[in-house]
C-alpha cells in the first residue's frame, strides 16, 4: 500500500480542500479550531442548471460545523456568493459540502445519520453539542432524501397491519411489500379512507398487479380492497384466527376458575400461559402440569383440545385436506356444547373466504410483527421529543426501502 507523507500544511489542505474552495488559515480558540476557506476561481455553480457562472453578486460570511479534530470542534468560515445566471436563477450558488443554510458540512452530517440510526436524538445531541432539533432536522432530512417512494415500487402481493402509536386508539396504517419485505407505505389511522389513499397514491396499474393481500379480519381494510382491487385473492393471518381461538380457550378458563374449589383453583392459578401454549412448544414440566389441570376439569380439556386441532390444522399445507379437517373441527365444536366457541364459529363463517385462501397461498403477517417490535422499539427511544412525522420517518429507515449512496 503507498503511503503519502505529508507536511502539516499539505495536511491540512488535503483535507480542507473542496471544490472551489481551499484552506487559508487555521486559528485555535480554546477548545475549538476555526478554519477559513478562500475561493480558487471566480465563478459559482449555478444550482439550477449546474453550470459555472461569473455573475457572482453581493457575498455573505458563512460558518459551519465539520467533523472534529480529536478534542477539539472545528468549524469552516468561507464566503458564499449570490449568483445571476443565465438560465435565470438568482440566488445563492452551490457549494458542494454544505446544503443551503446548513449549520453543518455535509460530512458531518452524515456523522450524525450514522449515531442517529444507533441512538436517541438526545444522545446525539449530547455527544455533539448541536441543539436536539438541529439533529432532529438533520435526520429527517437525509431519511426523506434515501426513501424510496411508490412510484419507484410495483408490488404484487401486500401485507397490511396496523400499530397503535399513541394510547387513546391511534393507529398507524403499515402496508408492506411481501416479497420485498419492507414497510412500503405509512398512513394515520386505520379507517377505510387511510387504505384508501394508498391505493390512490399507487395508482390503477400497479393496483392491477396486486395479486394477494395477507392482513387481520379487519373490515374496513377489507372494504377498501374489495373497492381498488376486486380480483385480489385475500388471506387471513392464521395467527390472528388462532387468536380468536385462544380468546374463547380463556374465557372458558375463567369460568372454570371461578366456579372451582379453592385446591383446584391453586392448581390453575397462573397457568394461562401453559394452557394458551401450543402443546409441542411445552417443556417436560409444563407438560405435567397441564395434565393434572386436564385431568380435573372436562370443559377446559375439551376447550384445549379444540385449540390444538385448529393449531394443527393451520400447519397442513394440503388445501382439499384442510378443507375437510376443518369442517370435521367445525362439528367437534358443535359435539363440545362450549359456548365461548360460538363467536369463533361464526368468525369462520363470515370470513371462509379468506381463511381458505391462507391454505393457498401459506402467507402470514409475521413479517409485520417482526416490524411492529422494531416500531415499538423505536417509539421508547423517541423519549419526550414526539413528531409523528418523523416518527414515520423512522420506520421507513428501520423497515422500509431505502436507497444506499
Amino acid at each position: 500500500m503507498k503511503t503519502t507523507r505529508y507536511t502539516y500544511s499539505k495536511l491540512f489542505k488535503a483535507i480542507y480542500t473542496f471544490r472551489g474552495f481551499t484552506y487559508t488559515t487555521i486559528e485555535q480558540k480554546r477548545n475549538q479550531i476555526h478554519i477559513t476557506l478562500k475561493r480558487t476561481g471566480k465563478t459559482g455553480i449555478c444550482k439550477n442548471c449546474g453550470k459555472r457562472t461569473k455573475r457572482l453578486k453581493e457575498n455573505y460570511q458563512r460558518t459551519v460545523r465539520d467533523l472534529d479534530l480529536g478534542p477539539l470542534t472545528c468549524y469552516l468560515s468561507f464566503k458564499e456568493h449570490k449568483l445571476k445566471c443565465s438560465c435565470g436563477y438568482r440566488g445563492f450558488e452551490t457549494i458542494s459540502f454544505s446544503r443551503p443554510y446548513a449549520r453543518c458540512t455535509i460530512r458531518y452530517e452524515e456523522y450524525i445519520i450514522r449515531l442517529t440510526e444507533r441512538m436517541t436524538i438526545s444522545d446525539v445531541s449530547m455527544i455533539t453539542g448541536l441543539d436536539w432539533k438541529t439533529v432532529k432536522d438533520i435526520d429527517k432530512y437525509y431519511i426523506k432524501k434515501h426513501l424510496v417512494g411508490l412510484q419507484d415500487i410495483t408490488p404484487e402481493r401486500l401485507g397490511v397491519d396496523e400499530i397503535a402509536y399513541e394510547k387513546g386508539h391511534k393507529y398507524l396504517t403499515i402496508v408492506r411489500d411481501v416479497d420485498l419485505n419492507k414497510v412500503i407505505w405509512i398512513g394515520i389511522g386505520r379507517r377505510k379512507e387511510t387504505l384508501d389513499d394508498f391505493f390512490t397514491l399507487l395508482g390503477k396499474e400497479k393496483q392491477r398487479l396486486i395479486t394477494v393481500v395477507v392482513m387481520d379480519m379487519w373490515d374496513p381494510y377489507i372494504a377498501s380492497i374489495k373497492e381498488y382491487c376486486p380480483t385480489v385473492d385475500i388471506v387471513f393471518d392464521k395467527f390472528h384466527i388462532i387468536k380468536k381461538v385462544n380468546e374463547a380457550v380463556d374465557n372458558i378458563r375463567k369460568q372454570e376458575f371461578a366456579k372451582a374449589a379453592e385446591e383446584e383453583r391453586i392448581q390453575m392459578k397462573r397457568k394461562r400461559f401453559i394452557i394458551l401454549k401450543r402443546g409441542k412448544n411445552l417443556t417436560v414440566e409444563q407438560q405435567e402440569k397441564l395434565q393434572k389441570i386436564m385431568e380435573n376439569n372436562e370443559q377446559l380439556y375439551k376447550a384445549y383440545l379444540l385449540k390444538e386441532q385448529i393449531s394443527d390444522i393451520f400447519d397442513e399445507d394440503f388445501y382439499p385436506a384442510a378443507m375437510q379437517r376443518i369442517e370435521r373441527w367445525k362439528e367437534n365444536v358443535d359435539i363440545s356444547g362450549l359456548k365461548p366457541f360460538n363467536a369463533v364459529l361464526k368468525t369462520f363463517k363470515r370470513y371462509a373466504y379468506g381463511i381458505s385462501n391462507y391454505f393457498i397461498h401459506q402467507l402470514t403477517n409475521a413479517g409485520s410483527e417482526g416490524f411492529n417490535t422494531k416500531i415499538n422499539i423505536i417509539r421508547r427511544k423517541a423519549y419526550g421529543f414526539w413528531d409523528l412525522e418523523y416518527f414515520m420517518l423512522k420506520i421507513f429507515q428501520t423497515c422500509g426501502v431505502m436507497r444506499i449512496d
